[in-house]
């Protein structure tokens, strides 16, 4: 009887491990998509000799999820007005372009990537518009709750100086 009452337990602990084992919070069918359409403000600033900054409001960034768990984040044609602090720069126009196969990077915890030489957009500057390369471009996307905030460091071609665009937006 005794071997018998041991054996109960056993298989009475064995059951109770196995059955609050598979109620992790891995189970949630809920799971929060981070894809849409973002509307927010975006931040340019440059350095000539001295900084510069101005802003574009509404502005609408896409965010797709790749089934691979990378991002695509969609920038759109901006206007970036410098005319006020700059009148040799006057408007820049940021034609629209995508950041593809944007990875986690759980060290950083956020999606980042060196997307150097791997996008073009059409940018207007003194009136003339030019299909560049994105020389150098480096770009961190981080959520939290509805808002997502992506930091752009990039430079189009070989103009002298590189853009820091930041991008914030809700769902």
């Amino acid at each position: 009887m005794k071997k018998m009452f041991s054996f109960v337990l056993l298989l009475a602990a064995v059951l109770t491990t196995t059955v609050l084992a598979s109620c992790g919070d891995d189970d949630n069918n809920d799971k929060t998509t981070v894809a849409g359409t973002y509307v927010g403000t975006d931040t340019l600033n440059f350095t000539m000799g001295q900084a510069y900054k101005t802003t574009a409001e509404n502005v609408q960034f896409v965010v797709v999820e790749n089934s691979d768990g990378s991002i695509n984040v969609t920038i759109p044609k901006e206007t970036f007005d410098f005319s006020a602090t700059v009148p040799m720069v006057g408007k820049i126009v940021q034609g629209s372009y995508t950041i593809k196969n944007i990875p986690y990077d759980s060290a950083k915890k956020a999606y980042y990537l060196d997307y150097t030489d791997k996008a073009t957009a059409d940018v207007t500057v003194f009136g003339n518009t030019k299909n560049y390369t994105v020389t150098k471009g480096i770009v961190t996307v981080t959520f939290t709750g509805s808002t997502v905030t992506v930091e752009n460091e990039h430079k189009f071609g070989s103009m002298p100086m590189e853009l820091y665009a930041t991008f914030v937006g809700k769902k």
